[in-house]
């Protein structure tokens, strides 16, 4: 009767932890509402598609392991062809889940080595592009080194850059201004300052981006 018990409390609590588990899971991969303001306003230190004055800013904190992310981020790569560099600037902040994403801080220094090279961008679209490659590995540094020499980067200089305090300081930059601007989950954004709900599909972002350029003075 004694080891039924502890089999049944044991199963109990092993059932209770999954359940814990999959929801912390969900609550902190899962796009979120934000009606905050943005604590940290766009500057040159910011990774920018479109002019830094652009008309509609719009900010994304995400992390390149996250799922949801990899979702979205074709719909994001497509608003820059659609509207002009004048009418919008598209701004990445990384935000890297660390506490369920075990390659996702180094993904995002691996973002901003290669910005010290001038593409940035490139990277970005290669780190999401292969995510179903390297987020499932234990050792994630030489799948990145390779990915930097597949666009050009000068791989010798991208090791030195990938854990130097410039790359981390940066990343920890943009976590802290997430965190004062009341990001809980990625992705996150927010449209001239201004927190929105996640827009689903493309032509959710389109109707957002064209509804604030319409009200603008």
């Amino acid at each position: 009767m004694t080891h039924t018990i502890k089999r049944i409390i044991l199963w109990s609590t092993t059932i209770l932890g999954l359940i814990v588990f999959v929801w912390l899971l969900a609550w902190l991969g899962t796009p979120k509402t934000n009606g905050g303001a943005l604590s940290e306003a766009v500057s040159e230190v910011d990774n920018i598609k479109g002019n830094l004055d652009a008309k509609v800013v719009l900010v994304e904190y995400s992390d390149f392991q996250c799922p949801f992310c990899a979702q979205i981020y074709p719909i994001v790569k497509q608003l820059s062809s659609k509207f002009s560099p004048e009418d919008l600037g598209v701004v990445y902040r990384h935000y890297p889940l660390i506490q369920i994403h075990a390659n996702a801080e180094l993904a995002a220094q691996a973002a901003e080595a290669a910005g010290l090279q001038g593409k940035f961008w490139e990277m970005h679209d290669a780190i999401f592009n292969t995510q179903s490659t390297w987020s499932t590995l234990d050792t994630v540094e030489d799948f990145f080194i390779s990915l930097a020499n597949s666009i050009g980067l000068d791989t010798e200089k991208f090791k030195i850059d990938l854990n130097s305090s410039e790359v981390q300081n940066k990343v920890k930059r943009d976590v802290s201004s997430g965190n004062k601007s009341g990001v809980q989950g990625t992705p996150t954004f927010f449209i001239n300052g201004q927190g929105i709900p996640t827009p689903q599909t493309y032509e959710d972002f389109v109707r957002v981006i064209e509804n604030t350029l319409s009200a603008l003075p």
